[in-house]
């Protein structure tokens, strides 16, 4: 007979866990309350990609005088930038909806809750050997602001929006807060990001964090660091927020973005023997396994990094775990490539120049910079730089930091090489194609060797 197993949540994480399972054999139910696709691809990677996509298009052609191209003004139709991001998320959610029925996945469109060793939803009950707990996370609110008024949004709410807003201020200068100011400034709004901690993007080293704020306000958004909202007050067609230090702003729309909490309430989990840490994460061992062992749980809810793909590779290792597809086995995430799609974007792998010094850690650095190479001039985008950080005594590759064109597809490349235990000199030695963007890769490379014929 073949095991039962129930994924609860539909998003990144479960899609994929359902498909894996069913793919080993097993009977599996998935159980999503809302779309398939989860956050992800309904309100969040795709949604905001596609207009993402739009704005950096809406940049082009406000510098196309530059390029030689002379045109009018840029006007933006915002229902129908809405529209096609619909469209897209739409299209992409199909594709999930379809791969579940090839694989013969039952899907429960309810609320599931655990009662005893089953699943109810909908006023079913679903028996399993199984459960895969993948019900992900959702936007946090703050303290003090009224989250139910109209002018108070989270992301959830930018995809619902009727027309640009004329004046955004963004509380949380974190990853989605600061893709937002980079989403809205080129459409023309006045953004205003405030932070608590004293620089943006906390995680990345400080020279990036740094170099990506001069760049932010030179599309006129105003930063305000170390600080914080201390009240707003709400009128009918504007918000005035006063900021701790004494600052004052008149806004339109105030987008909170400090975070999201995992969606474990009420569902019974800490019942069925499940532990919850304080901030309501449930808490695995290394194989993905809950304290209740026919419990296990991937993405978003188990915390740590809050991303796609990192989820759907927990997801698909916790159902190798449950249904003995091999040696158990724990997952690793030295390499795990972490993406913002601001402007210019950045992306790490490994071990960043500033966290491997706070360890203690002895290293060496290469770089290189994008000004200097002849495609990314070519495109007009040669803001930013490769840093590549190795092992000073083995010339190991650990991590690498990249900002500027293309990083979000880069960084796969130097996530292979840590992966395939290459060394600085030896990447360095890897010839690239000329005049490439990726070029930055091998010159940081050899920079580092000290053999750039151009940087050393």
């Amino acid at each position: 007979m073949s095991p039962r197993v129930v994924v609860l949540g539909g998003g990144p994480s479960g899609d994929v866990a359902a498909l894996r399972a069913a793919q080993l054999g097993a009977e599996v139910v998935l159980i999503e309350r809302r779309e398939l696709g989860g956050t992800c691809l309904n309100r969040g990677c795709v949604p905001s990609k596609a207009l993402l996509a739009i704005s950096a298009l809406a940049r082009k052609i406000q510098h196309a005088s530059d390029f030689g191209l002379e045109v009018g003004p840029v006007n933006f139709d915002f229902p129908k930038m809405q529209s096609r991001k619909d469209e897209i998320v739409l299209r992409m959610r199909r594709g999930v909806e379809a791969a579940c029925q090839r694989h013969q996945v039952k899907v429960v469109y309810e609320q599931g809750r655990l009662e005893g060793d089953q699943v109810v939803a909908g006023g079913e009950s679903f028996a399993y050997n199984h459960l895969i707990v993948c019900v992900g996370t959702e936007p946090s609110g703050l303290p003090g602001i009224d989250m139910g008024q109209e002018r108070v949004i989270t992301s959830d709410g930018v995809w619902t929006l009727k027309e640009i807003p004329a004046r955004l201020l963004i509380i949380g200068g974190g990853v989605i807060g600061c893709e937002f100011a980079s989403l809205f400034a080129p459409l023309g709004t006045e953004v205003t990001v405030v932070e608590l901690l004293p620089q943006l993007l906390t995680g990345v080293d400080r020279r990036t964090a740094q170099q990506f704020q001069r760049l932010l306000e030179a599309d006129g958004v105003k930063v305000h660091l170390g600080a914080s909202v201390e009240s707003l007050d709400y009128g009918r067609k504007s918000v005035r927020a006063s900021i701790s230090g004494g600052a004052q702003v008149e806004t339109e729309l105030v987008l909170v973005a400090v975070g999201r909490a995992a969606q474990t309430k009420d569902i019974g989990l800490e019942q069925a023997g499940v532990e919850l840490n304080e901030r309501g994460q449930l808490e695995v061992n290394d194989m993905l396994q809950t304290a209740n062992p026919k419990i296990w749980a991937a993405g978003d809810c188990i915390g740590g990094l809050q991303l796609a793909h990192l989820a759907s590779a927990e997801a698909a290792r916790a159902v190798e775990n449950a249904l003995g597809a091999g040696p158990q086995r724990a997952l690793d995430r030295t390499v795990v490539p972490n993406c913002i799609f601001t402007y210019p974007e950045i992306a790490t792998v490994g071990v960043v120049a500033d966290a491997a010094k706070a360890a203690g850690r002895e290293v060496k650095l290469g770089q290189a910079r994008f000004v200097g190479e002849a495609k990314a001039l070519a495109e007009g985008e040669s803001e930013g730089y490769v840093q590549l950080v190795a092992d000073a005594q083995t010339d190991l590759l650990l991590g690498a930091t990249i900002m500027g064109p293309h990083a979000v597809e880069l960084i796969h490349e130097i996530g292979v090489a840590i992966t395939d235990g290459f060394t600085m000199a030896e990447l360095g030695e890897v010839i690239h194609a000329h005049p490439t963007v990726s070029e930055v890769v091998m010159d940081a490379a050899q920079q580092g060797c000290g053999v750039a014929p151009y940087l050393s």
